[in-house]
């Protein structure tokens, strides 16, 4: 592949992995530990001039470093790394200008050998989506990266206090898991897009209201989605728990901005078992849709 100039042009995807990668529908390349070098995993990369998305798990970050100034990617994930904060701020960098969507998975940062000199902070001015999830001490701080474009936040919870002083005025879309008790935040988010993700099936909406009252200014929410994940253990809806939910988004509506809820199952097939639920919100047209599969707000996440 990469010795032919007929098809290296048209290579658009690629994922790039030092161990066996999953099946997935972009091209993958394997790299054996023979040939695991910076020059050779540099000429790789490099080698596609029309690449917009790249997926790199444990594949040497100097290498990706010195292509994204060469190639048009605009979409890049980053998963299964433990690196320096130089290291990995050396990568934002050098995308700060073409990055659209960035996911980081699985990455543990760890302080530098030499101490962090005065700078400047890099600005990823072109970044719209970040998904910051699993890792640890990620340096994703105003002193040292700034993303004023950015729209939508994917995070862990355990992530967001951190995530959350870099967002700017722009940010609308907030995808976050619920959480059990939460506790106070720093900051309170005004976001038009919420959505919760919740392990827990019904028995996850109190900590959706808590999740909403800890960490947004509840009267900003146009669009609440709900990802509602069903296991075999999960209970049926309890009749109180849907009414005390439903009463807090008829408030949300009629003191604030709240407009339309999404309900997701995935892996549900059959809708209409759900089709009882929050009737004064479907009277009033506040219910917008129950899907089976991915929903918008997902999808804009960056979600595949």
């Amino acid at each position: 592949m990469i010795t032919s100039p007929h098809l290296r042009p048209h290579v658009r995807r690629t994922a790039l992995y030092i161990t066996e990668p999953d099946a997935r529908d972009e091209l993958h390349f394997w790299t054996t530990s023979g040939w695991f070098d910076e020059e050779h995993t540099t000429s790789l990369i490099s080698s596609f001039p029309n690449l917009n998305y790249a997926d790199c798990s444990s594949f040497p970050l100097a290498a990706i470093s010195f292509a994204l100034p060469q190639l048009p990617i605009t979409t890049l994930h980053l998963q299964k790394y433990s690196v320096t904060t130089d290291e990995f701020l050396d990568v934002l960098a050098a995308g700060a200008q073409t990055l659209q969507s960035l996911t980081v998975m699985f990455i543990d940062c760890y302080p530098s050998s030499s101490p962090p000199a005065d700078s400047i902070p890099t600005i990823m001015s072109a970044l719209k989506e970040l998904r910051a999830t699993c890792s640890m001490n990620l340096p994703l701080v105003p002193e040292r990266i700034q993303m004023p474009s950015l729209q939508t936040l994917f995070s862990d919870v355990d992530d967001f206090e951190a995530l959350s002083t870099c967002l700017p005025v722009s940010f609308k879309t907030l995808v976050i898991h619920t959480v059990e008790e939460a506790q106070s935040s720093s900051k309170i988010l005004h976001v038009e897009n919420l959505c919760l993700i919740s392990e827990n099936y019904w028995d996850g909406l109190p900590s959706c209201i808590d999740t909403i009252d800890t960490f947004t200014a509840s009267s900003s929410i146009k669009h609440l989605e709900l990802v509602l994940h069903k296991y075999i253990h999960s209970r049926e809806p309890d009749v109180d728990l849907l009414h005390t939910f439903e009463e807090f988004l008829l408030n949300l509506h009629e003191t604030g901005s709240f407009e339309r809820l999404t309900l997701t199952f995935p892996g549900q097939t059959e809708s209409r078992s759900y089709e009882h639920v929050f009737p004064s919100l479907r009277l009033l047209g506040l219910l917008d849709a129950i899907r089976m599969e991915s929903s918008p707000i997902s999808l804009s996440s960056g979600q595949r």
